[in-house]
């Protein structure tokens, strides 16, 4: 059964207390009736209530204070106020300050009950947008990314300090390493939280569509066009706009878009009048950012107007220590949904992964663990349960796809590179003048080769 509405009543005059303390308890409410404006406030402090009466004129604390209180105090909780005729000015002046409604004197029940309603309803709007809003930060905070690693603190660091702001981000990194739910928790920690996030792949509408999809049209624009349709930017509006992908995006739609950016005013496909918007714009590509600079894939005003800030995704291979924490996981949240009774990995089963190179990243170890499960015939996932390119361990986990022997051969020098680079953080938990003086090499080349395969020693150290 649902609690009755707390509602606080606060005037000065007993009769009018008591008499619509008995209005609304009869409309099946929780009267709690204070005659002092100051035990008022005190109350309002320490407890919470659905709605507030208050009188406007009052001794010591008058209703205009009260209402300027409330609003500091418990500012989600609608307040009607009581006038008489000759103060409704100052009620009008009251709901500017923020007061809900106001009734006037003498009460009218029918009136008082409308008002009730509204106020009540007002209430239950605002609590399911706040839970809502839990839910929404509850499901995208940062320790619902999953890691340990030194290196993805420092993107939790950057998401906390970017969250607020309104800057545009450029999220980079591999496939899979997570960078829409980083755009995600970026929106659900600003204030722009309770607008709209739109997500768009660049990738995934022909060219010829894509302008009238980005930008919305007006009917008569093209064949076809029989009526307006409002576009992703446009609905996206006080909201958060996610390019993924944003190195397939047609350069022409960089120009148009650039200019949106600049000006905050878009026009239809088709239209004449331009139109007032305000979005924060998140992109995010797994693309080599200078190859596609230097190609002219994209353009280089469009890219400094995205990468205002930039987020650069670790890969999951170079996340010390998250594979075994990622694989229980992601072994505990496929169990939610299986018949099969596991109770982990073998240790063998754990190594292998550890060792494996992971292409795919995040994704790839979650689509791993789900195989491994319906796979596996006893309580424990051994290796047999693993695919075969991880299974073999000793076997290079890439392909050489349609590359030259040039291109082959830089390849397995890079990997060798990093396994060595690996094998020396670990050994001197991520002390870079051990590993140059192992390695025969200066500081500043050691830092060079971290920095080219994206290695943080911090992330060895104290392990």
């Amino acid at each position: 059964m649902n609690a009755k509405p707390r509602i606080l009543i606060i005037d000065d005059e007993p009769d009018m207390l008591s008499g619509c303390a008995n209005i609304l308890s009869a409309l099946g409410n929780n009267p709690i009736p204070i005659s002092d404006g100051r035990i008022a406030l005190d109350l309002i402090k320490e407890e919470e209530f659905d709605l507030i009466f208050c009188d406007l004129l009052m001794p010591d604390i008058d209703g205009m204070q009260i209402v300027q209180s409330v609003q500091t105090i418990a500012p989600q909780t609608p307040i009607i106020i009581f006038s008489a005729y000759g103060t409704i000015d100052r009620a009008v002046s009251a709901m500017k300050a923020g007061a809900f409604d106001f009734i006037e004197k003498p009460l009218d029940t029918e009136r008082l009950k409308i008002s009730l309603e509204k106020g009540l309803r007002q209430r239950k709007l605002i609590k399911e947008r706040d839970n809502l809003i839990d839910q929404l930060e509850d499901k995208y905070r940062y320790d619902n990314i999953i890691s340990n690693s030194a290196a993805m603190k420092n993107v939790f660091e950057m998401i906390e300090g970017v969250s607020q702001s309104d800057a545009n981000v450029l999220i980079t990194g591999e496939s899979g390493t997570g960078k829409e739910l980083i755009a995600r928790s970026i929106h659900a920690h600003s204030k722009r939280k309770t607008k709209p996030f739109v997500p768009v792949n660049c990738g995934a509408f022909p060219e010829n569509l894509f302008e009238a999809e980005l930008f919305g049209y007006e009917a008569g624009a093209f064949t076809g066009a029989s009526r307006r349709k409002i576009g992703l930017l446009e609905f996206a509006d006080s909201g958060t706009f996610f390019l993924d992908e944003v190195c397939e995006l047609p350069v022409n739609l960089q120009v148009k878009l650039l200019r949106m950016l600049q000006d905050q005013l878009l026009r239809r496909v088709g239209g004449n009048e331009l139109l007032k918007i305000d979005i924060r714009l998140i992109s995010a590509t797994n693309q080599d950012i200078n190859k596609a600079l230097e190609t002219e894939q994209m353009r280089k005003d469009f890219y400094y107007r995205l990468n205002v800030i930039n987020i650069q995704v670790p890969p999951l291979r170079e996340r010390h220590g998250d594979i075994t924490l990622l694989a229980e996981y992601f072994l505990n949240k496929v169990l939610k949904t299986s018949t099969k009774e596991v109770k982990g990995f073998s240790d063998e089963t754990l190594s292998k992964l550890e060792k494996y190179n992971w292409p795919g990243n995040v994704r790839e170890l979650e689509n791993v663990v789900e195989r491994a499960v319906a796979l596996v015939k006893e309580d424990i996932i051994t290796s047999s349960e693993l695919p075969s390119m991880i299974q073999s361990t000793d076997v290079t986990s890439y392909s050489f796809g349609d590359i030259n022997l040039s291109e082959a051969k830089q390849r397995i020098i890079d990997e060798t590179e990093k396994k060595y680079l690996f094998f020396l953080l670990k050994k001197h938990n991520g002390n870079v003048t051990k590993i140059a003086q192992e390695a025969n090499m200066t500081r500043r080349n050691i830092h060079r080769m971290l920095k080219k395969h994206s290695l943080d020693p911090n992330s060895w150290r104290n392990s």
